[in-house]
């Protein structure tokens, strides 16, 4: 929900403010309306000015009775302790200890010759990491901040209630006169040091320690406390555990394939295929444990482990004994074409998906934490596999997500082409944007089955089919989970091997002559360009109709409402509509695509528009920073580092805008650079620019422009490859007036 404010609201904010008082609030709402339509509000707050050593709980009497909860406030001498996210090394962790415990403890000589040996060896390692991590470490001590006060200040604390103890005994005017003096020039002198203390926290902000990128993560991750979640029947959740349970029984309805009734005939070709015998291969390449140290050493440290606790630094700290060991349970698993049992089960977090409703469970989009131990060996299984569809061209041109040296913007290069080739020869390009329902969750597993046995060899296809059976997850919120469900369809997202089977997936999709098509992933984009508008409109039909049984033989929904048509042209008509499903295709005269904004005249205008929102929200929260006393050098990196890249996100297209387009761009970068510098009204930005050594935006978008197409030629797809062209798709003589993206290299 978003923040709302009235006169009384601020009014309110500024009598706190001006009292140094402070306010407690509960966590969760204490208003629960009844009706569908109204959201859970918090009503019931506190006001106090009880010192800081008084620690303090809120907690919210859940009275069914009424929609309105009341609250408590528990004040205390001792403060509740937070409860951590459980974890194997907490604390300080002695990782030559912990080596030493493993090759002490490991034994090589395991046997490996059955499914259930391996499962056995994974849960005696797992065991011996946890228990190793767990020794070597050492909690610390709880913290305990003391007030960095100077002499000056304790003394007159001290007077101030010596004042305050005699008045108390006298209670004379005069004595109350001298406590009244005293305290008020003490608040005075501690919010003069506080504010000190700030300015030098701010002074001492570094590249070096991380503190500068600290600071500035906790500024702009404003962590909103997640609201109840309401069930079918509109009863709410509350707590956490409620909310985990909740979100798993929508997830268990999400992992399933759609009810897509597919035809008889496809259905028995992919039964049939699949009960069929394997033909004879060669066993698959074992690994070795110079590639999984190649592996571990770029795991990232600060990634969230699986439901086992053993995170990627512990991994990376494990002695090479134990990292043979590995190579071994790994290479029994390649051999038997064996997925372990344990780490296909999977711990779900949500994160909420962008401008949808919080309180609805669906609105969330599952991120799978598996046990790291498991996506190495997903990892090498991948490497494997990958060879494979690259020798056989499995994967089609046209798809560019997910693969090495391929880009949004390419694919966005590739779709503006297209348009901009159309406008210059006074064209219609129609254009459908499809929205796929759940595209990895849904993943069919009997028809993904099917397109990879007819791809990879029997080892691997076995031990993928492995992979995707008896796949289970729970969800976690905060430290809340749910029970355990099975999982009957889909790929999780979070694991390494899940994107590339999604493109397999989707690798055959059907194109035609009269249409160009541009996926990313699950994001399609498909253009089709005529004199006539009829007759883009009937090409794209055409498309759109095979598509159509295409998508019911694979069991793919498509979200007919959230996808768009666009007619991209200078003239006035309109191509006609086109359907999907038999259901017409909502017109637009913009759409959103990888990011980008295509309007109908290709003119940018409501993408530059939408970015300078997005920047000036991001330099509302990093106005106290720009502003401080930071050095100029650290501003400026904080500047290249956090509001850049907004809007430097694919200049290489939009950077041909019309001036008058791209002005408020230039603007904001003006303003930010005049508010760091502090620059007074006299200095031009040109000069501000200059002497700061920060380009413009024509020059910024022209070097990104030319460093992109100095490289098209190198990447092995022709797709690519023809973007490198000095002219637009099928050279048309140049009628109009503006630039295109080829224009930025002269």
């Amino acid at each position: 929900m978003e923040p709302h404010t009235n006169t009384r609201g601020r009014a309110l904010n500024n009598f706190i403010s001006l009292n140094h008082l402070k306010v407690i609030a509960p966590h969760s709402p204490t208003y629960w309306p009844s009706h569908g339509n109204r959201h859970p509000d918090t009503l019931d707050f506190f006001i106090t000015n009880l010192p800081n050593r008084f620690s303090t709980e809120l907690v919210n009497l859940n009275d069914p009775a009424s929609d309105h909860t009341p609250v408590l406030l528990l004040i205390g001498a001792q403060p509740t302790l937070k409860q951590n996210r459980p974890t194997i090394t907490p604390g300080t962790t002695n990782w030559n200890k912990f080596r030493v415990f493993i090759s002490n403890k490991i034994t090589l000589n395991t046997k490996l010759k059955s499914s259930s040996d391996v499962d056995q060896a994974i849960t005696q390692l797992s065991d011996l990491i946890q228990t190793a991590a767990k020794d070597s470490s050492t909690l610390r001590a709880p913290y305990s901040q003391t007030p960095n006060l100077s002499p000056e200040l304790r003394q007159l604390i001290v007077e101030k209630r010596r004042a305050r103890s005699k008045w108390q005994q006298t209670h004379y005017p005069a004595d109350k006169t001298k406590y009244n003096y005293l305290s008020n020039k003490l608040k005075s002198l501690l919010k003069t040091h506080k504010a000190n203390l700030y300015k030098n926290h701010l002074q001492n902000l570094s590249l070096t320690n991380g503190s500068l990128w600290r600071k500035t993560k906790s500024i702009l991750r404003i962590k909103d406390s997640p609201p109840p979640l309401r069930r079918a029947d509109n009863s709410l959740a509350s707590t956490d555990k409620e909310k985990a349970d909740i979100l798993a029984e929508e997830l268990s309805g999400v992992f399933k394939p759609h009810l897509i009734p597919t035809p008889a005939p496809h259905m028995s070709s992919v039964m049939e295929s699949l009960q069929s015998t394997l033909p004879m291969a060669l066993p698959t390449k074992p690994t070795s444990p110079a590639e999984i140290v190649g592996i571990i050493k770029k795991l990232a440290n600060n990634k969230s482990p699986g439901h086992d606790l053993i995170s990627n630094k512990v991994v990376k700290n494990l002695p090479m004994k134990s990292i043979v060991h590995l190579a071994h349970i790994y290479n029994a698993a390649l051999r038997l074409s064996y997925f372990p049992t344990t780490w296909k089960a999977s711990v779900i977090v949500t994160v909420l998906k962008p401008a949808k409703p919080p309180e609805n469970p669906s609105s969330y989009r599952p991120i799978s934490l598996l046990p790291v131990l498991g996506k190495i060996l997903e990892k090498i299984i991948l490497k494997r596999i990958t060879t494979i569809a690259q020798s056989k061209n499995s994967i089609p041109n046209f798809q560019f997500g997910f693969r090495a040296h391929h880009a949004t913007t390419h694919q966005l290069h590739r779709v503006a082409d297209t348009i901009s080739a159309a406008l210059e020869t006074k064209k219609y390009c129609a254009g459908v944007f499809l929205d796929v329902a759940k595209a990895f969750d849904t993943v069919w597993h009997d028809g993904l089955l099917f397109k990879l046995k007819n791809i990879f060899p029997a080892p691997l296809y076995l031990i993928l089919k492995s992979y995707l059976a008896n796949r289970s997850f729970n969800v976690r919120h905060n430290l809340q989970h749910s029970k355990q469900y099975p999982i009957y369809a889909g790929v999780p997202q979070g694991s390494d091997i899940a994107p590339f089977l999604y493109t397999i997936y989707t690798s055959d999709l059907p194109t035609t002559e009269n249409t160009l098509v541009g996926t990313y992933a699950d994001d399609t984009a498909l253009l089709s360009v005529s004199s006539d508008h009829t007759i883009a409109s009937h090409q794209l039909q055409t498309h759109l109709n095979t598509l159509s049984q295409w998508f019911t033989n694979w069991k793919i929904k498509i979200n007919e409402s959230k996808s768009s048509f666009v007619t991209f042209s200078l003239r006035p008509l309109n191509c006609p509509a086109v359907t999907i499903n038999n259901i017409v295709i909502p017109h637009s005269t913009e759409v959103k695509y990888l990011g980008l904004t295509f309007d109908r005249r290709l003119t940018w205008s409501l993408h530059l528009k939408d970015k300078r929102k997005k920047l000036n929200s991001r330099l509302h929260l990093l106005r106290p920073l720009l502003r401080s006393n930071l050095t100029l050098p650290i501003k400026i990196i904080l500047y290249k580092a956090l509001l850049q890249p907004v809007w430097t996100y694919d200049i290489v297209i939009w950077g041909s805008a019309k001036n008058s387009n791209k002005r408020t761009i230039q603007a904001f970068q003006n303003i930010t650079l005049r508010l760091i510098t502090c620059a007074p009204w006299f200095v031009s930005n040109e000069t501000i620019n200059s002497d700061l050594k920060l380009p413009s935006i024509d020059h910024t978008a022209a070097v990104y422009y030319k460093r992109l197409h100095a490289k098209l030629q190198a990447i092995p797809n022709q797709l690519i490859n023809e973007l490198a062209s000095l002219t637009l798709p099928g050279n048309p003589t140049r009628r109009l007036k503006r630039k295109w993206c080829r224009d930025m290299i002269t």
